[in-house]
């Protein structure tokens, strides 16, 4: 079976500070670190190295960094359709405090280029069983064209809609799984609790939504089941891209045929491990890592 990433891409330029600033406020930062991002990016590359056949789906810019993207790709050997634009890359400006706590602002003029039919042929080769992940980065008509398209197939749609840049009341009804972390089912419900929150979302036609709850791990709600899988006790370091790891994994344990209640585990699992490493794609497992956390090693 195959997982088509359809998202974005960016540069991610990170800085280690002592705390994060404050409305006015300048900081030095301790180290700068230039890495390969995106969540499009992020949940291709760790689904990938769990071992899912992947194709990724995305939109560079016509610039020097659109080769940082590119280089990145070629390390992970995996089938990518970059789509080239005249303008710079999507970039996210990253500063990351003691204890991994960060702050993110991204560029997203690339992201928004890319259209539900530049997918579309991707989309039309997959069949039942294949998995459709998507992210919030692009535009809401594409975002629902794609997920709609796919539904229609018969193929498994997986939505991590995040950034929350628009209402998804018309693109949740052609999503079976959502993943979202406690704040992004706050905005989205208004309820506090990540339960109710979970049970708001289900409302829509989704098969079943997945919070992810940081150090606490996450829990996954169906119309007849509710899953709360913990975390392992780790040091924090930097938590950027941990939930794109979580959805990386949990989309390639899907694909693999498991059950989302036996997916919950190894995606907490992986997650965990990745906030013990700086960066972004550079702190994700190692494809060794993920076969021993699937258990496929």
């Amino acid at each position: 079976m195959t997982v088509l990433v359809v998202g974005n891409a960016t540069v991610d330029l990170s800085f280690e500070v002592d705390h994060l600033p404050e409305p006015g406020e300048t900081l030095l930062a301790r180290t700068r670190l230039v890495d390969a991002g995106g969540k499009g990016l992020n949940q291709a590359v760790v689904a990938h190295r769990a071992g899912a056949p992947v194709v990724y789906i995305a939109a560079v810019g016509d610039d020097a960094d659109a080769e940082i993207i590119r280089g990145r790709l070629a390390q992970e050997s995996m089938a990518e359709r970059l789509l080239v634009r005249h303008g710079p890359t999507d970039q996210s400006i990253i500063y990351l405090a003691r204890g991994g706590e960060n702050s993110i602002v991204s560029t997203a003029a690339r992201a928004a280029s890319v259209g539900a039919a530049d997918a579309a042929a991707a989309i039309d080769a997959l069949v039942p069983g294949d998995i459709l992940l998507m992210q919030g980065n692009l535009s809401r008509d594409t975002t629902r064209g794609c997920l709609s398209r796919a539904r229609d197939l018969g193929v498994r749609t997986l939505l991590n809609p995040a950034p929350i840049a628009y209402g998804y009341d018309q693109v949740l009804p052609f999503v079976d799984v959502v993943t979202v972390n406690e704040v992004e089912s706050r905005v989205l419900t208004g309820r506090s609790d990540p339960v109710d929150a979970a049970r708001r979302l289900m409302e829509f036609g989704i098969g079943a939504v997945v919070v992810t709850l940081g150090a606490e791990g996450a829990l996954a709600v169906t119309s007849e089941t509710l899953q709360r899988e913990p975390a392992p006790r780790v040091r924090a370091i930097d938590t950027t891209g941990a939930g794109d790891v979580f959805c990386g994994v949990l989309g390639a344990a899907l694909d693999r045929g498991r059950a989302l209640s036996k997916a919950l585990a190894p995606a907490v699992a992986a997650a965990s491990l990745s906030v013990t490493r700086r960066g972004t794609s550079s702190s994700f497992p190692t494809p060794d890592e993920l076969a021993r956390i699937l258990g496929t090693a």
